[in-house]
């Protein structure tokens, strides 16, 4: 089920209790598309397939990481770690 990352994304997303501790593109990709404060832009978009394309080995999870970190700054989304 794709690659764990090897540094946790730490988000405090504005609709879900506490923040949230990401370790893995299958949790990224579940946040984008259900708790994700804006269902659209660039980065959302990119980050939703590396994070797809992670789960199911085509693309690093590294990669998946960066994108997502992408769409958190897009969304200006507070990342904590």
């Amino acid at each position: 089920m794709g690659i764990a990352w090897g540094k946790c994304v730490i988000i405090d997303l504005p609709d879900l209790d506490g923040v949230q501790i990401v370790w893995h593109p299958a949790y990224a990709a579940h946040l984008l598309i259900d708790s994700w404060p804006v269902d659209h832009g660039r980065a959302y978009g990119a980050a939703i397939n590396a994070c797809a394309d992670a789960v199911v080995g085509t693309r690093t999870g590294e990669h998946a990481r960066i994108a997502f970190i992408a769409a958190i700054n897009e969304a200006e989304i507070e990342m904590l770690a």
